[in-house]
């Protein structure tokens, strides 16, 4: 479900766009970690966590695409 700005925050308020630079870092940061989760054999990963991680990474690519 994708809302406006309008509908969410209300009329007449101007929301800050993202910074690029730190939608971008986050990312790295994420995927970093992600790698670091996928070293262990696949028997002892935590699944749970590696779900979560990409999960963030969707979410602030998603936020990264709809700033261009």
């Amino acid at each position: 479900m994708k809302h406006s700005n309008e509908y969410l925050y209300g009329e007449d308020v101007e929301v800050p766009a993202l910074d690029a630079e730190v939608v971008m870092r986050r990312i790295a940061l994420l995927e970093d970690h992600l790698e670091e989760l996928y070293k262990p054999h696949y028997s002892k990963r935590d699944e749970s966590r590696i779900r979560s991680v990409v999960k963030a990474v969707d979410y602030w690519q998603k936020m990264q695409k709809e700033n261009c």
